[in-house]
Order: C-alpha cells, then structure tokens, then sequence
C-alpha cells in the first residue's frame, strides 16, 4: 500500500538522473552489477553503490550475490502504484539521447572483461 510518506520518498529519490538511469539500466536487463553500471554511466564506484543502497532502502532495487559479483535487478515486486510510476517516468524519456545511448551500451558491456582479477 503507498502511503503519502512512501509516495514522497520515491519522487524523491526518482529526482536524481543518475538514479533514474540506473533504473532504465536495471529495467533494460536484469543482473548488472556495479562494475557494469560505471561502465555505462561513468560515475565513480562508490557513488554507483551509494545511488543502489538509496534504491534498495526504498524498495526499488534488489540484489543478489553470485560468487565475486553482486548482482542488482529492478524489484519484481514493485507496489502497481510505484511501478506505475517508475513506467511513467521511462515512457517519458525513452527517445532521450543519453538513455538512447545507455540503453545500447547495457547489452554490450562484459563484467568479465571488466572486473578480470
């Protein structure tokens, strides 16, 4: 059930473009882990993971771990509300260049390659 309070947070935290693309990244596929994320948006890993801790505190992301990686996915299970509002905001900015070029770069990138030890 959304709740005011609930509601508030989730346009808060929908109010960073940063966020808003990991979203649409985690939407595009399942399972990227950070290393992946900045790959594609270029900010650094602390603040990819300081974005995912302030999605997943509001319910919008899960994770799950898979030997070294930490794999990060939209939660499947979203209130309708939120999702309907996430979708809102993707129908809003699909033909975005920047989400165009996000959305073309998410297939290509390669954890193995870029996390190699």
């Amino acid at each position: 059930m959304c709740t005011l309070r609930k509601t508030t947070r989730i346009l808060k935290v929908l109010a960073d473009e940063n966020r808003v693309r990991i979203l649409y990244l985690l939407k595009e596929r399942k399972n990227l882990c950070v290393c992946e994320i900045r790959e594609i948006i270029g900010l650094s890993q602390p603040t990819i993971s300081s974005h995912l801790k302030l999605l997943e505190n509001n319910e919008l992301v899960t994770f799950n771990k898979d030997g070294k990686w930490v794999n990060y996915s939209m939660n499947p299970n979203l209130d309708i509300k939120i999702k309907q509002i996430i979708d809102s905001v993707f129908l809003m900015i699909k033909t975005d260049n920047g989400v165009k070029k996000d959305q073309n770069r998410v297939n290509k990138v390669d954890r193995k390659k870029l996390c190699a030890v």
